[in-house]
C-alpha cells in the first residue's frame, strides 16, 4: 500500500503591529532601531522578526493621536502600541524606567513584556497610565497619581484605547522622562524643524539650561525604550 504523503503546514503569518510616538525625537529613534523606512511623512515601515510593524507620528496631544489614528484601521492590527515618553505619578518610577499599562490584553502579549525587561535587566513596571492634557507639576502628578492608583501619565495612549475600540489589543509601552518631584517645560515649540525650535529657543532663553537637560535625558530614555521595543517584538 503506498504511504500517505502529507503537504507540510505553512506557518501562519504573524499578525501586524501598529506603533504611535507623538513627536519626531520619539518616533525617529524607533524606526531606526526597529530597522522601518519611511513611506510618507509620518509614517514608517518594515519587518520585525518576521512581523509587518508600522510605526505613525501622531503629533502631541489626544486631538493629533486621533487624527492620525483615522488614516488606520484597528482590524489590520494584533496589537497597537502606544509608545514614547512619560512622567512619573509614583515615586518607584524613576527616569529611563520602562513603564506598561496592559489592562484587559492577552497574556500572550504582557508576559513577554516583564520577561523582555528580565533580559534586558531593564527597571520595569507595570501600573495604570493616566491621560493628561497637560504636562502636570510635581504636585499635581503626586495628588493625581494617589487618586486615580496611576503609575504614569501622558497625553496620547487615551486616544489609541479608543481607537482600538476592541477590534485589536491596545497596549502603552513608555519610558520615563521626568520622576515624580521634577518639573519639566509645559510648552513645546510649535514644529519640528530648525526655525521653529531657534525661535522657541530665543522665545526661552531662561530656560534653555533645563530644556539641554530635558533633551539629554529624553534622548537617552528613548535609546532604552527602543531597545527594548525591538527585543519584545522579537519575543512575542
Amino acid at each position: 500500500m503506498e504511504e500517505e504523503r502529507h503537504t507540510p503546514l505553512s506557518p501562519l503569518p504573524k499578525t501586524p503591529v501598529l506603533i504611535t510616538a507623538a513627536t519626531k525625537w520619539e518616533a525617529h529613534p524607533l524606526a531606526k532601531a526597529l530597522g522601518l523606512t519611511s513611506v510618507a511623512e509620518s509614517r514608517w515601515e518594515g519587518i520585525v522578526a518576521g512581523r509587518k510593524v508600522v510605526l505613525l507620528k501622531t503629533g502631541i496631544g489626544a486631538k493629533n493621536a486621533a487624527d492620525a489614528l483615522a488614516t488606520a484601521k484597528p482590524e489590520d492590527f494584533g496589537l497597537a502600541i502606544s509608545a514614547g515618553l512619560c512622567g512619573a505619578m509614583q515615586k518607584e518610577a524613576k527616569t529611563g524606567d520602562v513603564v506598561a499599562d496592559a489592562r484587559e490584553v492577552d497574556l500572550d502579549f504582557v508576559k513577554p513584556l516583564r520577561e523582555t525587561a528580565l533580559k534586558l535587566d531593564l527597571p520595569f513596571h507595570f501600573g495604570k497610565i493616566l491621560h493628561t492634557n497637560i504636562v502636570l507639576a510635581p504636585a499635581a502628578k503626586k495628588a493625581l497619581g494617589e487618586a486615580q492608583r496611576a503609575l504614569a501619565c501622558d497625553m496620547e495612549t487615551a486616544s489609541l484605547r479608543r481607537w482600538a475600540d476592541g477590534k485589536t489589543a491596545p497596549i502603552a509601552v513608555r519610558v520615563v522622562l521626568d520622576e515624580i518631584h521634577e518639573e519639566i517645560p509645559s510648552d513645546a515649540p510649535e514644529g519640528e524643524d530648525a526655525a521653529s525650535l531657534v525661535r522657541y529657543a530665543f522665545a526661552n532663553a531662561a530656560k534653555l539650561p533645563s530644556l539641554i537637560r530635558v533633551g539629554y535625558r529624553s534622548s537617552r530614555a528613548m535609546k532604552t525604550l527602543s531597545t527594548f521595543l525591538k527585543a519584545y517584538l522579537e519575543t512575542i
